[in-house]
Formats: C-alpha cells, sequence, structure tokens
C-alpha cells in the first residue's frame, strides 16, 4: 500500500513540475508578435525641416499602402518631416501621432511594446534611426540609410521573448529613390 502511495506522489510531482515547466516556457517564448511599420520620413525641401513636393507625394503614397493595415498607432520623431509624413495616414484612420524623440530608439521601441504588444504600429524616422530601431525592437543590424534614400517600407514582426525571434522584410513604395 506505502508503494502506491510512494508512486502516486510521484506521479503527482512530475506531473506539477511539467506543468510549471510548461507554463514558464509559453512565459518565455509564446507571447504576442508586434508588428512595427518603419519608413524613413519623405523627402525633404533642401535642408528644411519641411516636405518637397515629391515628399508630400510620397506620404499620400503611404496612405495607400498603409491604410488597410489595422493600426493601433502610428510614432514620429519631433520633426516636422516626420510629422508630415506620416500626417495623410493619420488623418485617414483618425490617428493622433505620437511624437517622441527619435534618439535612443530603446526609449521608443520600450514605449511601443510597454503600450501595443501584439499589435501593430507605424514608426516615421530617420535615415540613421531607423535603423536603430530595427535593432533595438530586435531585428537585425543596419547600416544607415542613404541620404536620398526615401522608399524603403521595413515590416519588422518580433516577439519581446526570451528568444527574441524576429523576422524583417524590406519593402519599397512609391516612386523609386534616384
Amino acid at each position: 500500500m506505502a508503494d502506491k502511495r510512494g508512486a502516486g506522489r510521484a506521479v503527482a510531482i512530475v506531473t506539477a513540475t511539467l506543468c510549471c515547466m510548461a507554463i514558464v516556457v509559453w512565459w518565455l517564448c509564446w507571447r504576442p508578435v508586434t508588428t512595427l511599420l518603419i519608413v524613413r520620413h519623405a523627402e525633404r525641401l533642401g535642408s528644411q525641416d519641411q516636405l518637397s513636393e515629391a515628399g508630400l507625394t510620397r506620404a499620400e503614397e503611404l496612405l495607400h499602402v498603409a491604410a488597410e493595415v489595422s493600426l493601433a498607432a502610428i510614432y514620429t520623431s519631433d520633426t516636422n518631416r516626420a510629422r508630415q509624413t506620416a500626417k495623410p495616414l493619420a488623418s485617414a484612420l483618425g490617428l493622433t501621432p505620437v511624437v517622441l524623440p527619435a534618439e535612443p530608439a530603446t526609449t521608443l521601441v520600450t514605449h511601443i511594446f510597454v503600450n501595443h504588444r501584439g499589435r501593430t504600429v507605424l514608426v516615421v524616422g530617420h535615415s540613421n534611426t531607423v535603423p536603430q530601431i530595427i535593432s533595438a525592437a530586435g531585428g537585425p543590424t543596419l547600416a544607415n540609410l542613404p541620404e536620398d534614400e526615401f522608399d524603403r517600407l521595413f515590416v519588422l514582426e518580433t516577439c519581446r521573448c526570451r528568444w527574441g525571434r524576429s523576422k524583417l522584410i524590406n519593402l519599397q513604395y512609391g516612386a523609386t529613390s534616384p
């Protein structure tokens, strides 16, 4: 009789241990995927902090590309050109862009994961901050974007789990940059 109780306790302990381990693994690994659409601001007017006609056209193209995406939020840096790039899409979706400084990227990414984990957001950055944002969110390390390149749209699907699984897709939108 004692052997049966001992075996029953052992089975209960093993079962409880396996259940606890499964919960821990689930908690570490299967968090919701957050999707970041990341673009550089559109073409600017010379060295001014305003969009050129080509930039305004590209901002409208962003509206056509992302209007059907279920965005939870739009983030821009604190520059006029970044806000102008997001404006047509934000207006169409009825969203007020969240304006945060472009650097440090970790502050922006932390804010996104705290407030929009498991959702999709658009981030409008700069030639030097787009790669930083991608890296801070768990994507690969990229070089700064060329100064004359405005047509890239990065889609980063990432999970803030222990293994930091992520998938980066590099797309082009609007007119091809020179």
